[in-house]
């Protein structure tokens, strides 16, 4: 009984000791704003939709831009805030702007994979109508301009992302991604038949679930179908866009001696306006670059040379008004 009793407490500490190592990661502390954020709900069809929402107190009277967030599977708005580093309520308040974190349906979102295991896909959630809604109302109530709303999208927000930008063209300026890649063609919903809105980018090339080369999904032993490169990814929205294109390289400032990884960017241009934005964390995992979150480790390391929200703002070019 006693040696039972032993091997049993063995057993808890050493899951306890993996999951705390490999699993956990703390929530940073949210910085001092300018507001405070609230908690929202709106009913689209029968289903009862929640989203966080921060107004800041810059926001003037004029019409301004709207960044919404959409977080990966398994966790939600209040989670992504924290693992953007509360970067787009600290730009909020730095170029005012509006910012909405909404919460997908059970914690993931009816992306534009055909066959994704998740309960929105199952149920064919109205995600596309749920951020349609979500944008009228801050049109109506925060003199949000609707020719400047822009998502962020991490993992299952990002190919939530993709779908709204290639369903409802012209109803995003810009988007962002992290850790997303296009499926391949028997798995895609929807395809970039009309100019894509500017797009940029993040990929690791040791992202544990979105193969950076493409190949098989594997989040956590579910099949989530195979998707293209992220080159092949760009590359597409790129050439969704008519006329001769130009591309410009460059490798990012490696900041930190002990950091492992390193990124480079590449731009897809036409004249002078961007069209695509890649940036290869090379080392990097399901990660997004920013200097304040911490991630678990089984999501591989991430880069502290840019700021992912950042430098999405920097590149749709709201914070140059």
């Amino acid at each position: 009984m006693i040696i039972a009793t032993a091997i049993i407490c063995l057993l808890v500490i050493t899951c306890l000791t993996l999951f705390l190592y490999w699993a956990y990661a703390p929530t940073p502390k949210a910085p001092r704003l300018l507001s405070e954020i609230s908690r929202e709900e709106m009913m689209i069809g029968a289903e009862k939709r929640t989203y966080w929402k921060y107004i800041s107190g810059r926001l003037s009277k004029r019409k301004v831009p709207l960044v919404i967030v959409l977080h990966g599977s398994g966790i939600d708005g209040a989670k992504i805030r924290a693992w953007t580093g509360y970067e787009f309520d600290l730009m909020a308040d730095e170029y005012g702007f509006a910012v909405a974190y909404p919460d997908g349906y059970k914690h993931n979102w009816n992306d534009i994979r055909k066959n994704a295991p998740f309960p929105a896909k199952r149920k064919n959630i109205n995600d596309v109508g749920f951020i349609k809604s979500l944008i009228e109302s801050y049109r109506l109530h925060h003199h949000v301009d609707p020719q400047q709303v822009y998502v962020f999208g991490y993992s299952n927000g990002g190919t939530m992302a993709f779908r709204l930008a290639m369903s409802e063209p012209g109803l995003l300026a810009g988007i962002a991604t992290v850790g997303s890649n296009l499926p391949t063609p028997e798995n895609l919903t929807d395809s970039p038949w009309a100019p894509m809105p500017p797009v940029l980018m993040v990929n690791g090339t040791a992202d544990p679930i979105i193969p950076y080369e493409g190949g098989k999904v594997n989040f956590f032993g579910k099949r989530l179908g195979n998707v293209i490169s992220a080159l092949a990814t760009a590359e597409a929205f790129a050439e969704s866009h008519n006329g001769p294109r130009t591309t410009q390289t460059a490798r990012l400032p490696h900041l930190n001696p002990d950091d492992l990884t390193s990124a480079d960017r590449k731009v897809w241009l036409q004249d002078e306006q961007k069209l695509v934005a890649l940036y290869t964390v090379h080392g990097g995992g399901h990660i997004v670059p920013q200097s304040l979150a911490k991630f678990p480790r089984l999501m591989g390391k991430v880069n502290r040379d840019f700021s992912a929200p950042r430098e999405a703002v920097n590149f749709w070019g709201i914070n140059h008004p």
